[in-house]
């Protein structure tokens, strides 16, 4: 007696389910980091642009890898690129935990402490920006040009709940101590790369492979407004993201513990609302990435105007939440519209682009952020806002342009 084969169509599905689990599992661990970099920082008596600079270096080594990943995966194809970059974000996180394991307990301090954070968090970029890559490569690969705007939706949204679970679990796990998350996301990671390794089928190819890595330019016309837009848009989130954890604590005087579980819940929230617009918005309402971009970029001008007029915990929450809706619309918008602006074997290397405008975004954002709220906890806020207004003009006259 044999067993059959599973149907080819029933393993294309698990294994994109598996990609998807994959980047919910380092999204997962991406947040935690934010949402404990603050208290930890100052657990080891880090100031707050030191802090920003650990999240510039790595924000700037993703930016930089991305693309190179993007188009390795075209060569080499999608699993083991994806593989090498789930591998690579578990040992990195491994050590940039530990780091910070010494120096909590007084073995390691100084400049010595913050160059092996650095390092760490740089090493970790470094290989995990393969998996994002990769992961864009994949949805694009296996959706059809009508499906596209949903498919790369669905991406997002499983990083977005990667966001959603990352702060409830850090809330909820920072009770044991403020690095037991960072340990169980690296766990989490290992075993998604361990499903990946038994499971993952390469997908059909929709195009011959090229033998040499295809190289496209960030100013290619083709998907530059698109490109322009993710990374500003990220931009302005980054000024806002790094800042809001110092502001919980000083506007309502909170304790380390009590602030990463307040900052938390926010994210957590924020990430709700992003994961609803991108999961049933995005894939129930029929609209073009240029509609989604020009209703996404005014509710995220609304947000950051808001956000310093907060006057309780449970009211910023709310303002991060509107936040968290505008990225959603804005984020699947210009994924979506960079990929359906290429064809099938430029695939893998425009989805290292995509891949690198978040990361893009939190190179400066980070110092900008910070230098800001050391003049005055308000203004992060008030950049970000204005930061929106000409995204929002240019992304208006781009679309009746391109029209």
């Amino acid at each position: 007696m044999t067993i059959s084969p599973l149907p080819t169509a029933f393993v294309q599905k698990l294994s994109t389910k598996l990609v998807l689990f994959s980047v919910l599992a380092t999204g997962i661990g991406q947040s935690m980091t934010f949402a404990l970099l603050a208290p930890l920082g100052r657990e080891v008596s880090l100031g707050e642009i030191q802090i920003g600079f650990i999240i510039t270096c790595s924000s700037l080594t993703f930016t930089l890898t991305s693309p190179i990943w993007g188009r390795t995966c075209d060569l080499w194809g999608r699993k083991p690129v994806l593989m090498l970059g789930l591998l690579g974000y578990t040992f990195g996180c491994i050590m940039f935990a530990s780091v910070f394991f010494f120096g909590i307990k007084g073995l390691l301090s100084g400049i010595t402490l913050y160059v092996l954070a650095i390092f760490s968090r740089v090493l970790m970029a470094s290989l995990m920006s393969a998996t994002p890559s990769a992961a864009a490569a994949y949805i694009a690969d296996t959706t059809t040009v009508e499906q596209r705007v949903a498919g790369m939706g669905t991406l997002g949204a499983a990083r977005t709940l990667g966001a959603i679970l990352g702060p409830a679990l850090s809330g909820l796990f920072a009770t044991i101590g403020l690095l037991a998350p960072l340990y169980i996301a690296a766990g989490i990671t290992l075993f998604s790369t361990f499903l990946v390794a038994v499971v993952l089928q390469e997908p059909i190819k929709v195009a011959s492979r090229p033998k040499t890595k295809l190289k496209l330019s960030f100013f290619d016309q083709r998907y530059f407004p698109f490109i322009l837009i993710g990374f500003m848009t990220f931009f302005a989130f980054s000024i806002m993201s790094q800042t809001i954890g110092f502001f919980i604590q000083d506007r309502f005087s909170l304790s380390g513990q009590a602030t990463a579980q307040a900052l938390g819940m926010g994210m957590m929230v924020s990430a709700v609302m992003s994961f609803f617009s991108q999961a049933f918005l995005v894939g129930r309402v029929k609209m073009t990435p240029i509609q989604l971009i020009n209703i996404g970029l005014p509710i995220l001008f609304l947000g950051y105007a808001l956000l310093p007029f907060a006057g309780s915990i449970a009211v910023l929450i709310v303002f991060l939440g509107i936040l968290g809706f505008g990225l959603g619309l804005v984020s699947p918008g210009f994924t979506s519209g960079a990929s359906l602006s290429v064809g099938p074997k430029e695939q893998g290397a425009v989805g290292g682009l995509i891949s690198a405008c978040p990361a893009g975004g939190f190179v400066l954002g980070p110092i900008v952020g910070t230098s800001l709220y050391q003049i005055n906890h308000c203004l992060p806020y008030y950049c970000s806002c204005m930061l929106m207004l000409p995204l929002i003009f240019y992304s208006l006259r781009f679309g009746r342009k391109r029209k």
